[in-house]
Parts: structure tokens; sequence; C-alpha cells
């Protein structure tokens, strides 16, 4: 693997954008929803077939993405992570 290892691959960067409805500035709040609904979705189907890996690797760089909006936020550093994972493990 050459260039930058940082790079999200073209195909996850587009299911992301997909999940976002391309917005190009979302909060934090909105990527933990468009996470939500992807892994809804992976849930109530069949979630053990190859079909689904980007699904499941695109809620993780979502999480990923919402975490780290949060994160340069003061006011939602300190509660936004446990939010996030209160409502993502009750999926």
């Amino acid at each position: 693997m050459s260039g930058d290892s940082s790079r999200v691959p073209e195909e996850l960067d587009a299911a992301m954008r997909r999940a976002l409805n391309d917005n190009p500035s979302p909060t934090p709040i909105e990527v933990l929803e468009a996470a939500e609904r992807l892994l809804e979705r992976v849930l109530s189907g069949e979630c053990e077939n190859r079909s689904s890996a980007l699904d499941l690797l695109t809620v993780d760089a979502l999480m990923t993405q919402a975490l780290e909006i949060a994160a340069g936020d003061p006011k939602l550093l300190a509660d936004f992570p446990e939010l996030a994972m209160r409502r993502i493990a009750a999926r």
C-alpha cells in the first residue's frame, strides 16, 4: 500500500457520504443517527453474508467520525461518547 495510509478507501468514503445524504458538514448527532440507521438495516437482514461487510465497516467509520467531530467541541466532549455508546449498544 503506497501513499497516505490515513486516506479512506473510495468505496468506504462513498458509503459514508450516502449514509449522510452527502451532508458535507454533519453534526455528531447526525453522524450517529446515520450509523444507527445503517446498523439497524444490517441487523434486520442477513448480517452474516459478505455483502454486509461494507455496511458494518461504514457503521464503524461513522461512529469514529461522530466521536472525532464531538471531540472538537468542548460542550460535547464530556457527554457525547457515552451517549453514542449507549445508543449504539441499544440496537
